[in-house]
């Protein structure tokens, strides 16, 4: 599944940053001032049934098509919201812009509750070859569209469009794969165990997006588009690994902890695993992302971003934790408790806007201060609690994390040694040049450390690479 995310990423990689050099820092503060709202009620629009489908063992045919019908009555209620709610969306942001944006998002409302039944059965299945597919098409088609569109000149529209070809694209691509085909057949109580369990993990997920947003909430209603803009993309780079490789992980081993949730011993040992594995994979994307994000927004993007530069450096830091306890939530859900996660996300959702409120109305880079006192102890709490609630001792879980922290921390000393040394140089080597020296050093060091010292990991993936072969 990685592979095929990989894949689809290097080309969406690539777009965002054509993208990024044709449109302004305006356009993407607008886009997420039109999303803010309508994004909130698209967590109710799924209703967590697809996690619902995932954890329930036992799933008839006439419950799934009850669910399907049920989802599409949701999905249709709330694109009608969304096209309601844009006026009151420009009187917030007192951005008359955001209007025709806001509406056009009912399409992804409509998009979303096709899809909820057919890619919760390949989930549930395991089919994660079929489900990467689908993915790296939708992320293909979306990413070249994108790029016609920003040079076309369409501008902020651009990000909108890319979203909506995507989900039609995924749309028609699961019905495909799956086969399936609901049944002209509608029972509430068919549907009600699901919609119950569905509804206790949409609300966590729902107060989880109030402090999600709650940043760009309140910097939108003080700034202008243009230092939003600065920080919803610095954002967006930042968390790309997060979206695209810890997404993957957990998409995964969500199914798997389901499926062994009756077995502690297995259930524990796979928590261990999935956040070695996670932090082999981000630790070193991050750091490396934090010591050269002046190179990185210099080559890659032109001076209108370059103000964007520190946020993105301690943004980076940020995705570290926000990485790591990232799996928490699904274990609990895993478990059949997603009411534990409403723990967190009411505190998060309780401190963490009141905390950006005040930031805001100081400089740009005050408002990476919330990030790094209530998100941090909000969430090392969080995850102590998850540890002493499976019966993981700390310890342990610090020893899963060990390697790959050691190896990230020698990469990082290394790749700043050679970045200062080689900022001396400027004018005989240039910025690229620089930049892929520090890459290919840091890439070539951590997977030294790795083979040297925990080869075993190496072998594990190599025969995950032979099975699937």
């Amino acid at each position: 599944m990685a592979l095929f995310k990989f894949s689809g990423q290097a080309v969406s990689w690539i777009a965002t940053v054509i993208v990024a050099r044709i449109l302004v820092p305006d356009d993407y503060g607008l886009m997420e001032m039109a999303t803010v709202i309508t994004g909130y009620a698209f967590i109710f629009n799924d209703l967590g049934l697809g996690q619902a489908i995932i954890q329930n063992p036992n799933v008839t045919k006439k419950q799934l098509s009850s669910v399907f019908w049920f989802s599409i009555l949701l999905s249709f209620f709330f694109a009608v919201f969304a096209i309601a709610i844009a006026y009151p969306t420009s009187l917030i942001f007192h951005e008359n812009r955001v209007i025709p944006l806001t509406q056009a998002t009912s399409i992804l409302f409509i998009f979303s509750g096709l899809q909820i039944v057919p890619q919760s059965i390949l989930l549930k299945n395991m089919q994660f070859r079929s489900t990467g597919y689908i993915d790296m098409i939708g992320v293909l088609v979306s990413s070249i569209s994108m790029v016609i569109m920003a040079k076309l000149g369409v501008g902020v529209w651009t990000l909108l469009g890319g979203h909506i070809i995507r989900s039609l694209v995924r749309v028609m691509l699961l019905f495909y794969v799956t086969n399936w085909k609901p049944m002209l057949f509608f029972n509430y109580r068919e549907a009600k165990q699901f919609i119950k369990f569905g509804f206790i993990f949409a609300l966590g997920k729902s107060l989880f997006y109030m402090h999600e947003k709650s940043d760009k909430f309140f910097a939108g209603r003080f700034w202008p588009a243009q230092l939003l803009g600065y920080y919803t993309f610095a954002m967006q780079l930042a968390v790309i690994p997060t979206d695209k490789i810890v997404s993957i992980i957990n998409q995964v081993s969500y199914s798997a902890l389901a499926a062994i949730q009756h077995e502690k011993e297995r259930f524990n040992q796979f928590y261990l695993n999935v956040s070695k594995i996670t932090a082999t994979l981000v630790f070193p994307i991050f750091l490396g992302g934090f010591i050269l994000a002046e190179d990185l927004i210099k080559v890659l993007l032109t001076e209108q971003w370059y103000p964007m530069i520190p946020l993105f450096r301690y943004l980076c830091i940020v995705q570290i934790f926000v990485s790591l306890c990232a799996l928490n939530g699904f274990v609990h859900s895993a478990l059949g408790k997603p009411g534990r996660n409403l723990i967190v996300n009411i505190a998060l959702a309780l401190f963490m806007p009141m905390s950006f409120y005040f930031a805001v109305q100081y400089s740009l880079n005050i408002i990476l201060i919330p990030w790094f006192t209530t998100y941090l102890i909000i969430n090392i709490a969080w995850m102590l609690y998850t540890l002493n609630i499976i019966g993981i001792p700390v310890s342990s879980y610090l020893k899963s994390i060990r390697s790959p922290f050691i190896a990230s921390f020698i990469m990082a000393v290394v790749v700043f040694i050679s970045y200062q040394f080689l900022d001396n140089y400027t004018m005989i080597i240039a910025k690229h040049w620089q930049l892929f020296i520090n890459i290919s050093l840091g890439v070539a060091i951590y997977l030294l450390y790795i083979y040297k010292f925990d080869s075993d990991f190496l072998k594990k993936i190599k025969s995950l690479k032979s099975e699937n072969i």
